[in-house]
């Protein structure tokens, strides 16, 4: 058995029962097909709408044109560029799984509502991509994003992967033998969320455990005009080819005893120091990897002299297995709390918008 396919056996158990879902229903299917990727949470509660997919670039706000990021202080919302139209008919507080046909397949993705949102202001997005044998539903409780979003008012999509698994380079599954396009499927997604919910365009962030850290690794590489930041956790960059438009802000988690994702890496995924010395390379950066913040086990690098504000960070979890830091529960080694990698990135994040 491949190592990585244990991940389905140590988060087989954190499927159990999730918070009621609503279903939203994108696109006039009736049926999918064998190789569907379906919701895991069974909704107590159901609202179908029929409409027509999307396009990567339709939805309902004003987008801004692809450029450079730019460090900033954090940005108030609805000053971070053009106006948004914000959509009539939005998401209500709570959890909702949308679904939509992409590339001749039904697709799905859990997207959290925090409560209290104003209807009128554009609302950051979170994507938070799971891990290999994973799914949406078990990403949710194992990285424990929605109290952070909730407290802090930003979206959480967590969106599932086709059997499982995401078409990221290097790792994983059978996403990546059967070519499937989930770059193509994030922006089809966030297009379909830019009408149900008020989305920030400019402050839309990528981040995931394992083979969803690899994803987000790719659409730094591919999408860098989607996500403004990236933050991968347990995970390296996996594609053999990487040249964003422009400079991608990224924030990276890494236990020391990983087995999955070695930190030195092995004969399939480059190691952690050489995926970070590659995004500081591809950022511009002109200083030479600088001490940041230390807590615990947990210690930082970091580059901030980089094109465009751009900063790359590293976090280093000595002893940390293939874990989300700051989550007790870890499928393989032991877990570190000395961080919280969730408010570790949000607070990156938010430094960090597209022009």
């Amino acid at each position: 058995m491949r190592p990585a396919r244990l991940l389905l056996l140590a988060l087989s158990p954190l499927a159990c029962t999730a918070d009621p879902v609503t279903t939203e229903t994108s696109d006039a299917a009736t049926s999918s097909t064998s190789d569907a990727a379906t919701p895991t949470t069974t909704a107590t509660s159901s609202t179908t709408e029929t409409t027509e997919s999307p396009s990567p670039t339709s939805g309902g706000t004003t987008t801004t044109a692809p450029g450079t990021t730019s460090a900033a202080d954090t940005a108030d919302a609805g000053t971070t560029g053009e106006p948004v139209a914000c959509p009539e008919d939005q998401l209500p507080p709570g959890d909702h799984t949308i679904t939509l046909a992409h590339d001749g397949l039904m697709r799905s993705a859990i997207v959290h509502v925090p409560p209290d949102l104003a209807r009128d202001s554009p609302t950051p997005l979170i994507l938070n991509f799971h891990g290999l044998t994973s799914n949406a539903a078990q990403q949710q409780l194992f990285s424990d994003m929605n109290p952070l979003a909730d407290a802090e008012g930003f979206i959480v999509a967590y969106p599932e992967g086709v059997l499982n698994s995401w078409n990221a380079g290097a790792c994983c599954g059978d996403a990546i033998l059967l070519q499937h396009d989930d770059v193509g499927f994030t922006r089809a997604l966030v297009a379909e969320l830019h009408t149900r919910s008020c989305i920030d365009p400019r402050r839309i962030y990528a981040t995931g455990m394992s083979n969803g850290g690899f994803m987000s690794h790719r659409l730094a590489c591919e999408a860098a005009d989607l996500v403004a930041a990236v933050a991968p956790v347990s995970a390296v960059n996996g594609m053999a080819t990487c040249d964003p438009e422009r400079p991608v802000p990224l924030i990276m988690f890494n236990g020391t005893l990983d087995a999955l994702v070695p930190y030195i890496g092995s004969g399939i995924f480059n190691s952690v120091q050489s995926t970070f010395a590659a995004w500081a390379e591809r950022d511009g950066c002109t200083d030479d990897p600088q001490p940041g913040d230390s807590k615990g086990l947990a210690s930082s690098e970091r580059h901030d002299a980089c094109e465009a504000g751009t900063r790359v960070i590293q976090w280093t979890l000595q002893g940390m297995g293939h874990c989300w830091p700051g989550q007790a529960l870890c499928p393989f080694g032991a877990s570190n709390l000395d961080i919280d990698a969730n408010a570790e990135m949000w607070t990156f994040f938010q430094q960090f918008t597209l022009p």
